[in-house]
């Protein structure tokens, strides 16, 4: 079976919300484990979504999104919302946009994802700069050892690391 890549989401396998076992996809009803589609937006549900038919944008015809995005081309928009796996969060999170592109998720970060607290505190957006405490964050919340799966990462804060034009863009959330 041929790997399906996506633009924005550089490790679905590990990264993404999945079907705890063999499903069928509900759109073309080939079986395997899919992406879970629970926690997706829209008027209709689905169990799960298939690498395939998620890459298609099999999703747009039924209305479902995966994830938010407010900003850029209307084919950059539709990119992140009906052809990007979910981001692994608690809450509904907008993609980041920066340089006129959405950024890649890499994974959920740790301290060995960055050279030092600056950085990391330098990755995230001026205004969780100054509305969250991310020292504390740094110091108290991120995790120590490399997060290499969804699994890994459960945590009750999760830091999701972006990439855009080789420069870290970060986001956090709270369980």
């Amino acid at each position: 079976m041929q790997k399906i890549e996506f633009r924005y989401f550089r490790n679905p396998q590990n990264f993404a919300f999945r079907t705890d076992g063999v499903k069928s996809c509900s759109v073309c009803g080939k079986e395997g484990i899919w992406f879970d589609g629970g926690g997706f937006y829209g008027a209709k549900d689905i169990d799960c979504i298939c690498e395939a038919c998620l890459s298609e944008g099999k999703l747009k015809e039924l209305e479902i999104e995966t994830n938010e995005a407010f900003e850029g081309t209307d084919e950059q928009k539709e990119e992140i919302v009906f052809r990007t796996p979910a981001l692994p969060t608690w809450q509904d999170r907008c993609w980041p946009f920066r340089d006129g592109d959405y950024c890649v998720f890499e994974k959920i970060a740790s301290k060995v994802d960055f050279t030092n607290k600056e950085e990391f505190i330098s990755s995230f957006a001026k205004e969780d700069q100054e509305n969250s405490d991310l020292s504390d964050i740094w110091e108290n919340y991120l995790a120590e050892k490399p997060i290499t799966s969804i699994e890994d990462g459960n945590y009750d804060i999760s830091i999701y690391l972006f990439t855009r034009n080789g420069k870290k863009h970060c986001t956090w959330d709270a369980s």
